[in-house]
């Protein structure tokens, strides 16, 4: 194909001129860096240059003179424009610099008109940045409500023999027995509800059916949301109830005491009682045997999920408050948070059906995503042996410099005696960048 078959009107916002010449500039920003008594350079590439146009444009005809004005009122609009480049095509462009017009009585009806043109590229926008734990908060959300949802498919006592309920009853108890304990953990002392689960749990295990005391988590439970008798007909809102006590004990004063209570929490179906059985399995038992894993199960995701927030700092509350998570003083601390909640969720992952696999994928991925920014951001630990018995002040001032970070050293190594620091004595210090 000639190239005369590509070239095209030149315009500039609309208005047409001819092209007399075009000069066209561009490559890469790099810099050449020479140093004394040194013969070889060393450069940096910095990007790609702006693409530039220089254009000597024309307007001609008996009315030149109302096109040049045109032209000019193009030039000299503001903002970047559409350059109809006879060459190069549609072009988006702003003018740099200034234009200039030749005219002169020799060439009547002629205006030559030279413009500079650039690139206009695009607005610069700042490097976004998510939110520490969004991701992983939206994450543990969706285990969450697919763990519920797992639970209100499996749980059932009705129309299926009367022990069914009667061991529900009794599984239920010792579960809240044992989310209660995890509770007064992370709260420091027994909270109301939950004090009564513990003292109540014995009289849980010997309920003898349905409408009978259910004890500790019927307390629970009625100060919740309502009466256990009406919860357990109901897998929805029972489903519900649990999470929301498992969730509670986020809400502890001390985060690092909440993320170990939740942390108590993992594999907590270990602990269950095998179901009973003559050896041949009835639908009965097999329900009574559902009943018990999607409990346990319930409280297992719901605590992983929990975890996941507390260790990239966006826990929740039940009403959706954003609570204090937990600080890392240093890298080994917040690798050894991320290693621990990980291996959890890998081995939740083992158990999971495949169509609730993918949630914990993605909780997995967003936590590991999260905690490796945080962890970089933190100086790592380091050893450190004094070689004789000196004060805690000077192994400060040897290390960093800084006698003032003495505290710090004896906070971390528990130093009984701070202004005689046994010689040969391994400490934690922090590895100064």
């Amino acid at each position: 194909m000639a190239w005369r078959d590509d070239y095209r009107p030149g315009a500039f916002r609309g208005v047409p001129f001819h092209l007399k010449s075009s000069t066209r500039t561009g490559g890469r920003r790099t810099v050449l860096d020479e140093y004394p008594l040194r013969d070889v350079p060393s450069t940096q590439d910095m990007g790609r240059k702006a693409r530039q146009f220089n254009l000597v444009m024309t307007v001609i005809g008996p009315d030149y003179m109302a096109q040049r004005d045109r032209l000019i009122e193009a030039l000299e609009s503001w903002g970047p424009g559409t350059l109809m480049h006879p060459f190069y095509g549609e072009l988006d462009v702003v003018v740099l610099g200034d234009y200039s017009i030749e005219e002169s009585t020799e060439q009547g009806g002629l205006a030559r008109i030279t413009q500079n043109f650039a690139e206009a590229g695009e607005k610069p926008r700042p490097d976004s940045q998510a939110l520490p734990g969004a991701a992983v908060n939206a994450a543990a959300d969706q285990v969450q409500q697919e763990a519920l949802a797992e639970f209100e498919e499996d749980w059932s006592v009705q129309s299926t023999a009367s022990f069914v309920a009667d061991e529900a009853l009794a599984m239920l108890g010792e579960a809240s027995g044992a989310v209660g304990e995890a509770f007064d953990y992370a709260q420091g002392l027994a909270g109301p509800a939950i004090g009564t689960i513990q003292s109540a749990t014995s009289s849980v295990l010997n309920a003898g059916g349905l409408l009978s005391d259910a004890g500790s988590f019927n307390t629970l439970f009625t100060r919740l949301t309502g009466s256990v008798q009406q919860l357990m007909l109901s897998p929805g809102n029972l489903g519900l109830s649990l999470m929301g006590v498992v969730r509670s004990i986020t809400s502890g004063m001390n985060p690092f005491a909440a993320f170990q209570a939740q942390a108590a929490l993992f594999n907590f179906g270990s602990t269950a009682k095998p179901v009973r059985s003559s050896g041949y399995v009835t639908p009965a038992r097999a329900q009574q045997a559902a009943n018990q894993a999607a409990v346990y199960r319930l409280v297992e995701r719901v605590a992983v999920a929990e975890v996941a927030r507390l260790a990239t700092s966006r826990p929740l509350d039940n009403q959706g408050k954003v609570l204090p998570g937990i600080s890392y003083e240093n890298r080994d601390q917040a690798v050894q948070v991320r290693d621990k909640v990980v291996a959890e969720l890998d081995r939740q992952q083992l158990e999971a059906s495949p169509e609730r696999y993918a949630a914990l994928a993605k909780l997995t991925a967003a936590l590991v995503n999260d905690m490796n920014r945080t962890s970089a951001a933190l100086l790592p630990l380091a050893r450190y042996q004094p070689k004789a018995t000196v004060p805690a002040l000077l192994i400060a001032h040897q290390l960093y410099g800084d006698a003032r970070r003495a505290d710090e050293i004896v906070a971390r190594n528990r130093l009984a005696h701070p202004g005689f620091v046994q010689g040969g004595q391994t400490l934690e210090v922090l590895k100064d960048a």
